[in-house]
């Protein structure tokens, strides 16, 4: 997420003078219904427009690793 944000940022040319994020976690459910939410705030600072601030935000909330996570994941080993 945070390098989306920063690799928008200097594509768009924001001036982005600090990015903080705090991610939590919080499992609900159990067994096979159990879900994990992941939590973030988010802190832009600098001078920003509200349109470069919802144009990072929207950059965060779409990048790859939420595309990813936000469908059932599956995983496969092989012993060679």
């Amino acid at each position: 997420m945070v390098l989306t944000m920063a690799a928008v940022a200097d594509h768009k040319g924001i001036p982005l003078s600090d990015l903080q994020v705090e991610v939590s976690t919080r499992s609900t459910g159990e067994g096979h219904e159990q879900e994990t939410c992941f939590q973030s705030t988010i802190r832009l600072g600098g001078d920003l427009t509200p349109r470069e601030r919802r144009l990072l935000f929207n950059a965060a909330r779409t990048c790859e690793v939420h595309k990813m996570l936000g469908h059932p994941v599956r995983f496969e080993e092989t012993l060679a």
